[in-house]
Order: C-alpha cells, then sequence, then structure tokens
C-alpha cells in the first residue's frame, strides 16, 4: 500500500512561508504608520539622549536574531491564531488610555508590544515561542528609566559619603549636597549611572541569550549586568571626588570630571 497523504513539497512551504511573512511585514509597516507619532517620539528620544542612543540598533539586532533561526523556522507551519485578538483589543485600549492622560511612555510600550501580537496573529504560537527573545528585546527601543534617577542618584551619594567617612574624611551630606573640607559636591542626574545601568543592562540580555542556554546562567548574568554598573558607578563617583579634594578641588571639577568618569 502507499501513503496518498498529501504533503506540502519545500518549495510549497516556503511560497507560504514568503506569503505571511510579507503579510506580516505590510501590517507591521501599516501599524507603524497608524501610530507614526508614536514612533516619531520614540525617534526623537533616541536622537536627542545618549542614554538611549541605543534604540536605533534595537530592530536591526532583533532581525539579526530572527535570522538566524531561519532554519529552524523552515520545520513550521505558519498558522493564523485568532486567541490574539482581545490582546490587540486590550493594547488598542491601553494605547488609548496612554494618549488621553499624555503618559507617552505607554503608547511607546504599546507600540513595541503590537509587534510579537501581530507576529503571533498570522503566524502562530509556535513562530512566537521561536522569535521569543529576538521580539521580547525591541522593549529595549523604550525608553525607559528614568523615574530611578532619583533613587540612583540617592544611593550613590549615600555610598560616597560612607566611603568618603571610612577614608577618614569629615564630610557633611544633605540631599545631593555633598561637603568636604576642600570644597562641595551635588550628585546631579548625570552621576546617577542611569547611563550604565541601561547600557549595561540591554547588552547583558543579549550576550545572555547568545551565550548561555541554561536559564539561571542567562538569569546570573542578566542580575550581574544590574549590579555592576550600579557599584562601578559608585566607585566612580568616590574616586572622582577623591581627586577633587586630594588636589585642592583642581582637578575632577572641569572636563576632566567627564574623562576621569
Amino acid at each position: 500500500m502507499t501513503d496518498t497523504t498529501s504533503h506540502p513539497s519545500p518549495i510549497q512551504g516556503a511560497a507560504e512561508w514568503a506569503r505571511r511573512l510579507t503579510l506580516c511585514g505590510l501590517l507591521i509597516i501599516a501599524v507603524l504608520l497608524l501610530f507614526r507619532d508614536t514612533l516619531g517620539s520614540l525617534a526623537a528620544t533616541w536622537w536627542r539622549s545618549e542614554t538611549y542612543a541605543h534604540g536605533f540598533l534595537i530592530l536591526p539586532i532583533s532581525l539579526y536574531l530572527i535570522w538566524r533561526r531561519r532554519a529552524v523556522l523552515g520545520a513550521l507551519k505558519p498558522r493564523v491564531d485568532l486567541r490574539v485578538l482581545p490582546l490587540l483589543a486590550l493594547l488598542g485600549f491601553a494605547w488609548l488610555l496612554g494618549n488621553i492622560t499624555s503618559v507617552l511612555i505607554v503608547q511607546q510600550f504599546v507600540l513595541v508590544a503590537l509587534l510579537p501580537a501581530l507576529a503571533w496573529l498570522l503566524l502562530g504560537g509556535q513562530v512566537l515561542r521561536l522569535w521569543a527573545f529576538p521580539l521580547a528585546f525591541l522593549f529595549f527601543a523604550v525608553p525607559f528609566g528614568e523615574a530611578l534617577i532619583p533613587t540612583l542618584i540617592h544611593y550613590t551619594a549615600a555610598f560616597t559619603v560612607k566611603a568618603l567617612k571610612l577614608s577618614g574624611i569629615p564630610v557633611y551630606w544633605e540631599g545631593n549636597l555633598i561637603s568636604l573640607p576642600s570644597g562641595d559636591w551635588s550628585v546631579v542626574a548625570a552621576c546617577s549611572g542611569i547611563r550604565y545601568l541601561i547600557a549595561s543592562l540591554t547588552t547583558g540580555f543579549l550576550y545572555a541569550y547568545l551565550s548561555y542556554h541554561s536559564l539561571w546562567r542567562r538569569l546570573a548574568f542578566i542580575l550581574l549586568s544590574i549590579i555592576f554598573p550600579i557599584v562601578a558607578n559608585w566607585l566612580r563617583a568616590y574616586m572622582i571626588v577623591m581627586i577633587g579634594h586630594f588636589s585642592d578641588m583642581k582637578l575632577a571639577v572641569g572636563i576632566d570630571h567627564i574623562i576621569y568618569g
């Protein structure tokens, strides 16, 4: 007996993938055009802020990571998954709420979330799982983290004051102001370390994904990528103050402050 079950040929499968991916791409372009003001706000932040300039690289990196899994993709069959429709409706409502309340970051997160949701709708859950990290990595395009700046400033100042006292230097601390016998220092947003933290977290996620297969190793490396820049920034602030103190405020107070930093 012969098996009369119809199986799609590799050529037919490739053609189906080409159609689905083209449709998915066109739909994503349409969504980006529909929400072009939100997309423009993202691009404007990437352009004017050194902290979030890496946003320009997020989409190319995500596309490359998706391309790396193309061999596995051929073994899957694209399927429309209508279960995602309630999620799309919820995302649309969240964007509208963010727009009404002028909360830009909500609109930006929703726009990015729409991309994996559309891939899920047109390509299916199996493809979504295959592309889970590249699609999740897109969220690093959103300029988040500014709310952490006051907390980071406080702990940077607290560590610096503690380290100065342990070094035998008398110090007075009030708010963001640190006073030494040699002069005064102010811990401002640029000293918070948010730039180091965002850059380290982004590259830490990417490196953990590319270098480790164990979930626990990935999580451990990501945790280190959070802790290391915070502690490094504390040490940076302490050493800059020490340089200024021992040079009678002749060093680390001008342009060399940025260089040492």
